[in-house]
């Protein structure tokens, strides 16, 4: 059978990137998975010497598979997780090595958006706690370098009041979760490549939808799924110091009620998005959220037009400025 196990593929090329605020060597024999790297990450330069994580990518070229892909799946054993996509295409993270191995069909190294939009982000989710990297369920936009985070669970409407800001003057940083990590001690959020997710009723409150056709999402809900730049015209941000932090409680009428959250209770809310990891990964996760929740927090009761709301959350932001 010879090399069974493809212990000798060769993975001659390299990329170093700064990812959410962790250094990350990836090697890998793709040209697409190398820019599909570039158009998610920054890239680091020059080379460091030692860095947070390692991805090694092979792309198999006797491989047959390809789209459409099929839904992921996930098993994890102790410091180890295999990810499955389909029977020529799968993943193994090393958590305690922080490194991942994938073999590959050349269709899905090709497939540049499925890296940056599924591969990527759920490499990070399941390597974060690892590399000190947090994941909230918390949509982000920036303005100035500042950011302010919108926290809430599903239906809470975090994409669309993050639309709204976006235009409102706000820069889009991300709509559904939110990575964070600190730097010099103080928490940072980043956003990846990924796309603006948008009920199909949105199309009510910004008329601009009507350009774009409604599909299906991966959870089955019936949505548009946007670049947010090239599509709608939004500016993006690849990071920003978090100034604030929005629980968000929509409700059927139109309402606008900002009332100041203790830190210990929007704590208690996020801590609810962590993994159960081991008791050493957690911890980092615990302190980042002490140090995001240090920067106030508040209970925002809404509902109504996006717009209105967004202006109101404006409006506030400034007068927290000066």
């Amino acid at each position: 059978m010879g090399d069974f196990l493809k212990a000798r593929a060769q993975t001659p090329l390299h990329g170093f990137y700064w990812v959410a605020g962790a250094s990350c060597d990836l090697a890998t024999n793709s040209e697409s998975i190398l820019e599909a790297a570039r158009q998610s990450f920054a890239e680091l330069s020059p080379r460091p010497s030692a860095v947070d994580f390692s991805l090694r990518f092979w792309v198999d070229p006797l491989a047959r598979s390809g789209p459409p892909w099929p839904k992921p799946y996930y098993r994890g054993l102790g410091h180890l997780v295999f990810a499955g996509f389909d029977s020529e295409n799968s993943l193994l993270l090393d958590l305690g090595k922080r490194r991942a191995f994938g073999r590959l069909s050349p269709a899905l190294g090709a497939d540049q958006a499925y890296w940056r939009t599924v591969i990527f982000p759920n490499l990070l989710t399941l390597l974060g706690p690892a590399i000190g990297v947090t994941e909230l369920h918390c949509a982000c936009v920036a303005r100035d370098g500042g950011g302010i985070l919108l926290c809430g669970g599903a239906g809470s409407g975090k994409s669309t009041l993050a639309f709204a800001l976006a235009r409102h003057g706000f820069s889009f940083l991300s709509d559904d979760w939110t990575c964070l990590s600190l730097r010099d001690g103080q928490p940072r959020a980043w956003g990846l490549a990924t796309r603006l997710k948008l009920l199909s009723d949105a199309v009510e409150f910004f008329p601009e939808l009507k350009d774009f056709d409604v599909g299906t999402s991966r959870n089955g809900e019936r949505a548009y799924e946007l670049e947010p730049d090239a599509q709608l015209g939004v500016p993006r941000s690849r990071s920003c110091e978090p100034r604030c932090l929005f629980i968000l409680e929509r409700q059927a009428v139109p309402e606008f009620n900002l009332t100041r959250m203790s830190a210990a209770e929007a704590a208690a809310r996020l801590e609810g998005d962590l993994l159960a990891e081991r008791v050493d990964l957690l911890r980092p996760q615990l302190r980042i959220i002490e140090s995001l929740v240090d920067r106030g927090c508040w209970l925002l009761r809404y509902g109504g037009a996006p717009q209105d709301v967004a202006q109101g959350l404006s409006r506030f932001c400034q007068s927290l400025t000066g």
